[in-house]
């Protein structure tokens, strides 16, 4: 069932729809922080701006997966996150959480472990959820955006080795076949985090890359990237993020029917029906 993907093992093909899949996807708000576009874009927008918190949601016939798991109840509450981070300029509204949409998932693919991704899963105990071996080792260390003492036993956590080597090719990077039916991928894309990752979803008309923090928003897929001291402060190995940024930027410049999901881009809120 893997073999539509066989050719994009060896260089940086485009992937295509997949007749056979099942899946489909929609793209969902479970937070919104409040920012300016001055932390956002070196040299571009400027101005107040509600960034979502975008969550994707896998329809398999298995069951639903999620791409992330944004904010969640806790921080309506108040609760998390904790120094260095702050509620303040957070939004969880009413029925956005992963939780209150989907119950419990089949499965949560993050693609790193900063809290703004991580949140809902506090929401949802005993989910399987999926990290990099990469991004796990690192959290202790070097990741103050994750609280480790609340999530490393609230759900079950399921580690993936995503080292050249030890995993298949797709898209020219280490990559697991994540339902054993070449319809979803979980791809090795390092730099915002040490093991940061993405996702690869095949449906049956169109093919979707989510990128996590590769890119923020759309800008960044294309001539923008975020102000140095912004990336200073929240990108763990910034060379291994120019290599990733650069890797997305020639997938959307080559494959213009690849939806590929930034990991904050404020055009997926409007089909979420809140305010901007």
């Amino acid at each position: 069932m893997t073999a539509p993907l066989l050719a994009l093992a060896s260089a940086l093909n485009c992937p295509g729809p997949l007749a056979y899949s099942e899946v489909e996807v929609e793209v969902v708000t479970a937070g919104i922080v409040q920012t300016v576009w001055e932390r956002i874009e070196h040299a571009g927008r400027t101005g107040a701006v509600r960034l979502p918190l975008l969550v994707g949601a896998l329809t398999h016939p298995r069951g639903t997966i999620l791409v992330d798991a944004g904010l969640g109840q806790q921080t309506r509450d108040g609760h998390y996150p904790r120094f260095p981070l702050s509620t303040s300029n957070i939004e969880v509204p009413a029925g956005h959480t992963v939780f209150e949409r989907y119950g419990a998932p089949l499965k949560v693919l993050l693609t790193h472990l900063h809290y703004d991704h991580v949140g809902g899963l506090l929401d949802l105990p005993n989910a399987e959820v999926w990290t990099t071996l990469a991004e796990w080792t690192s959290t202790r260390a070097r990741n103050v955006a994750f609280p480790e003492s609340a999530m490393r036993d609230a759900v079950d956590w399921h580690v993936v080795d995503l080292q050249e080597g030890r995993a298949q090719q797709v898209l020219d990077r280490p990559a697991i076949d994540v339902m054993g039916d070449g319809t979803i991928w979980y791809l090795s894309t390092p730099g915002h985090t040490p093991g940061s990752a993405s996702v690869l979803v095949l449906t049956r008309t169109q093919p979707w890359l989510f990128i996590g923090d590769i890119a923020w928003v759309d800008s960044h897929l294309e001539n923008l990237r975020r102000p140095g001291w912004v990336s200073l402060v929240v990108d763990g190995e910034p060379r291994a993020l120019t290599k990733s940024l650069k890797w997305a930027r020639e997938l959307k410049q080559k494959c213009p029917s690849l939806q590929i999901v930034a990991g904050h881009e404020p055009r997926w809120q409007l089909t979420e029906g809140l305010p901007k």
